[in-house]
């Protein structure tokens, strides 16, 4: 009878050690940043797709958020809201010019942040920095003709 047990403990205590030894997996990708500045003040896209970052219009009549990756304008007398960017990327801390035509933002797109615009009238947007350095929060100067 002893010599049963030896093989069935060995084999107990064979299978409870397993899960020391187990290879752990991520829940979720994780996220790589091109800066360690990113970690440091927590500068990372919000994961929920509610309405966060808004922004009011210079003439207080609108307000402009990022909502599921993209930017949204909303007349504060309107029930529905227009959608100002789309594709790729989350885009996200907009900011109005002085003039009311521009829309700064941050976009995070294939691991790095970039600072873009949305012309209000036209719809286009343009890229303003290229490259891996810090690019987050964009805020125009009062008379809205830099960037900073």
């Amino acid at each position: 009878m002893k010599l049963r047990t030896l093989p069935t403990l060995f084999l107990f205590l064979s299978c409870v050690g397993l899960p020391l030894f187990a290879q752990r997996q991520p829940v979720l990708k994780q996220i790589d940043l091109p800066h360690s500045y990113y970690y440091r003040e927590m500068y990372l896209p919000q994961l929920t797709t509610g309405p966060s970052a808004a922004a009011w219009s210079p003439d207080s009549h609108s307000l402009v958020y990022s909502m599921a990756g993209s930017l949204w304008k909303q007349e504060v007398s309107s029930r529905s809201a227009e959608q100002l960017t789309a594709g790729p990327g989350y885009d996200y801390q907009p900011d109005w010019s002085s003039d009311g035509r521009w829309i700064a933002y941050a976009k995070y797109d294939h691991d790095a942040v970039e600072l873009w615009a949305v012309n209000l009238e036209t719809k286009q947007t343009n890229q303003l920095t290229h490259g891996s350095a810090v690019n987050v929060e964009p805020r125009f100067s009062s008379d809205g003709k830099r960037l900073a």
